[in-house]
């Protein structure tokens, strides 16, 4: 692993750890409005969620990147990492949001994530 990955991931568990944190004390502490869907404890646990859940995918698919992909992926493609992340923290914040709102299965979970592979694929076959 390179110097560049490990700023990533180094980067990356400082801003999950941070945003754990502040999820932590927003469900032990907070108390949501039950009149509506975006007060701001749910707006700030979404962003909490996607910051948490983007930052500690970036080790794993800097690993995963670092094993599997062409040799000098990184100077191609320098935003591979945030992108993926960016993937997995949006899944996450929209899986939330539909249990929040009560309008979550198991096949729109499945459409979802088979859309976002879609994409990267996409992005992925265009080097």
């Amino acid at each position: 692993m390179s110097v560049r990955h490990r700023w990533w991931v180094f980067g990356a568990l400082a801003v999950a750890a941070i945003s754990f944190v502040g999820l932590y004390y927003i469900t032990g502490y907070l108390w949501p409005d039950p009149n509506t869907i975006f007060a701001k404890p749910q707006l700030l646990f979404l962003t909490l969620m996607f910051f948490g859940l983007g930052a500690s995918t970036v080790p794993v698919a800097a690993y995963l990147n670092q094993r599997f992909s062409k040799p000098g992926w990184l100077q191609r493609d320098r935003t591979r990492l945030l992108r993926q992340a960016a993937w997995i923290g949006i899944f996450g914040v929209l899986l939330a949001y539909l249990q929040l709102t009560k309008t979550l299965s198991w096949m729109i979970a499945a459409v979802l994530a088979g859309v976002f592979a879609l994409i990267e694929t996409f992005f992925l076959t265009r080097e």
